[in-house]
C-alpha cells in the first residue's frame, strides 16, 4: 500500500535564479586568423547564446522526465487500485490551509534553528522519502527503501550536480503524482493560482524567497534543479555551483505544481492529463523566454507562466471533451 510520505514534504523553493547577472558575452574575432565566418552563422550563434538554448534543453529534458514519470506513476496507481480513478474531493480551502500551516512551521523552524544543519537534514529527509514514494510505485517497498538508502549514501559521499539533479528527478514525480490524485483538477487549478500569486509576491515584493534560496544554497540544501552553462559543469561539486557563476537554478516547485495539475486531470481522462502536461511544456518555453529577455538578469517567479499554461491545457481538455 502506498504510504503518504508526501505529507511530510513541503516544496520550499519556487523561482528561477540567473545563470549570469552580466548579460551575454561578446565574441572577439582576431583579424590575424583571416577566418571568414558567414553572417548567417554569426547571427545564429549569437541568437543561440542569447537564448541560452543549452540551458533550455536541460530544463525541457528535466521537466519532461519528471512529468512523464509522474503520469505513468498515476496510471499504475489507478491500474493496481492503489488509488481510485476518481479524485478525492478535498475542499480547496482545507488544502491551502494545511499547506500554509505546514510551510509556516518549516519556515519557523528554519528561523529558530538558524538554518544550516536543520535545512540540510530537512532536505535529505525530503529527497529520501520522495525517492521512496516514486520508486515504490514501480517496485516493492523493501526494494524502494534499499535503493533510496543507497542513493542517499552515494549523494552524501559524492554531492555533484549530476547526482543532485538525478535525485530530484527521482523524488519529484512521486510527490506530484500522490498530490495530484488527492485533488480534483478544479482544486488543483485554484492551488496553482494561489501559489503563482505567492511566488510573485515572495520574489518581487517581500523578496523572502530570494533570501531563502541563498540560505539553502549556503547550507547545501538546494531545493532546485541546477543547470550548468557547460556540460562539464555537471561534474561540479555542489559547494562550487552558484547562480550567476555559470549555473542557473529552477525551483522544485516550478516542476511539481504544473505536474500536480496534470496528475489531477487523470480524474477526467488520461488524454486530459497529457494535454495539461503538453501545455505545461509551452509554459516552460514562455518562462525561459521571459527570463532570457530581461534587461537585467535577476531572479524571477517562474511559476506564473507554467501555471497559466497548465490551467489553459485543462480548460482546452474540458472544452474538447477529453
Amino acid at each position: 500500500m502506498l504510504k503518504n510520505y508526501h505529507l511530510d514534504i513541503i516544496i520550499l523553493l519556487s523561482g528561477i535564479l540567473p545563470l549570469s547577472s552580466r548579460g551575454p558575452g561578446r565574441g572577439v574575432l582576431n583579424a590575424e586568423t583571416r577566418v571568414r565566418i558567414p553572417v548567417a552563422a554569426l547571427k545564429f550563434n549569437m541568437l543561440s547564446h542569447n537564448l541560452n538554448i543549452k540551458i533550455f534543453l536541460q530544463e525541457l529534458v528535466s521537466f519532461a522526465l519528471i512529468g512523464i514519470i509522474a503520469l505513468f506513476s498515476v496510471s499504475r496507481m489507478i491500474k493496481f487500485n492503489i488509488v481510485s480513478s476518481q479524485a478525492v474531493l478535498i475542499p480547496w480551502w482545507q488544502f491551502l490551509l494545511a499547506f500554509g500551516i505546514g510551510t509556516a512551521i518549516v519556515l519557523g523552524l528554519i528561523r529558530i534553528l538558524h538554518g544550516g544543519l536543520f535545512l540540510r537534514l530537512f532536505f535529505i529527509f525530503a529527497i529520501f522519502t520522495g525517492t521512496i514514494t516514486t520508486l515504490q510505485i514501480f517496485i516493492s517497498q523493501t526494494q524502494a527503501l534499499i535503493a533510496a538508502l543507497l542513493l542517499i549514501t552515494l549523494y552524501l559521499v559524492h554531492p555533484y550536480v549530476w547526482l543532485h539533479n538525478l535525485m530530484l528527478i527521482l523524488t519529484l514525480p512521486g510527490i506530484a503524482a500522490v498530490f495530484g490524485v488527492s485533488l480534483n483538477p478544479y482544486t488543483a487549478a485554484i492551488f496553482l493560482v494561489a501559489m503563482s500569486v505567492y511566488d510573485y509576491v515572495a520574489v518581487y515584493k517581500t523578496k523572502h524567497m530570494v533570501k531563502m534560496a541563498k540560505a539553502m544554497i549556503a547550507g547545501r540544501a538546494i531545493f532546485a534543479m541546477i543547470f550548468p552553462e557547460h556540460l562539464r559543469g555537471f561534474k561540479t561539486h555542489l559547494n562550487e555551483a552558484h547562480p550567476g557563476e555559470g549555473f542557473m537554478m529552477l525551483g522544485t516547485g516550478d516542476f511539481v505544481f504544473p505536474v500536480v495539475m496534470a496528475a489531477s486531470a487523470f480524474s477526467l481522462s488520461p488524454a486530459a492529463a497529457w494535454t495539461v502536461f503538453g501545455f505545461s511544456l509551452l509554459g516552460l518555453l514562455l518562462m525561459h523566454l521571459i527570463f532570457v529577455f530581461q534587461k537585467v538578469r535577476r531572479p524571477m517567479p517562474a511559476l506564473p507562466p507554467l501555471a497559466a499554461f497548465a490551467i489553459l491545457g485543462f480548460a482546452v481538455s474540458v472544452l474538447l471533451g477529453f
